[in-house]
This record gives structure tokens, sequence and C-alpha cells, in this order.
């Protein structure tokens, strides 16, 4: 499969796929380890982070000025309150660029996370922690070098608590 070398799955980012028929006449294949049908270069596919941007400056009164546009962020504003795997990847893939690039504790790239997460949703993040947290948490360990993922279970460690521990 020498043509199909830089592909991955979108997902669990394994190279181990087969492949798995056509849609609208592109590749599609299947990733052995999580399961999930992708093709290599889906047309028309808006980046985690680019829509997570857009619904930023939707936030703060840039309103996109064509009706398709509009609807387009409509629709993503829906999806992120319905925490859809798209915009928890850019809720993890925030918090790894904090810690990267901004030499931020973990504490401060969790923190920040659910401040963007507040802040496009209009949410308050607690209400959400339960069934929210473990998925972002998972998001980032897989998209995390081996010093973000160690951090990140020491951070889980050192601030869970086990059935007998009361709050």
């Amino acid at each position: 499969m020498d043509d199909d070398e830089d592909i991955h799955c979108p997902s669990c980012y394994a190279r181990d796929f087969v492949k798995n028929g056509k849609v609208r006449k592109m590749q599609r294949f299947r990733c052995r380890p999580c399961g999930l049908n992708f093709v290599n270069d889906p047309k028309h596919r808006w980046p985690p982070s680019s829509k997570m941007l857009n619904l930023v400056l939707l936030q703060t009164g840039n309103q996109p000025e064509e009706i398709a546009e509009a609807a387009r962020a409509d629709r993503w504003l829906l999806e992120a309150k319905e925490h859809h795997p798209w915009f928890i990847r850019a809720l993890a893939e925030h918090a790894l660029v904090t810690v990267d690039q901004d030499k931020e504790t973990m504490e401060t790239a969790l923190t920040r996370a659910w401040e963007l997460y507040a802040f496009v949703t209009n949410r308050n993040p607690e209400h959400f922690y339960d069934s929210l947290a473990s998925t972002l948490y998972l998001d980032m360990f897989k998209i995390g070098d081996t010093r973000f993922r160690e951090e990140l279970m020491e951070w889980l460690a050192a601030h869970s608590s086990s059935p007998n521990d009361s709050d």
C-alpha cells in the first residue's frame, strides 16, 4: 500500500486499516483498532480547530455576512452544545496547545479548556462535567505526546477520588 503510507485514522491516528468500498467516488477505509470508516482527504470538511475559531468569533459578535455561513455557524454551535466529537477534539487540541506553546501547567490547560467550553456554549461546564470530562481527557490522551500523557495521568491521579472519599 505505497500510496496509503500517509493515511491514518482521524480518530485514533492508527495506520492499521483496510479498504472498505467507496463513498462519493473516494476510497473509504476502515480502521482496524477503532472501527471508524473514513476517507483520506475528505472534501468540504472543516478541521475542529477552524470550527472552534469560527465559534469564538461568533461569540465575540462577529456575525457571518452570508446566510449559508450563518446557518453553518448555527449548526456548529448546536453541535458544540451536543458535545459532538469534533468539538471535544477541538477542546483537547486547545489544551495541548496551551501546555506545549504557552508552557502552562496541566491545571491551567484544563481550566482554559473548560473556560473555552463555557465561552462558546454559554453554559456552565460544571453541569456537563460528568458527561464530557472522560471523553475530553481520552481525546487529550490520544493526541498528546508521551510527556503530555504522563502529565495528564499524574493530574488525573492527583484529582480523582476513590468511592470511599468524600468531597
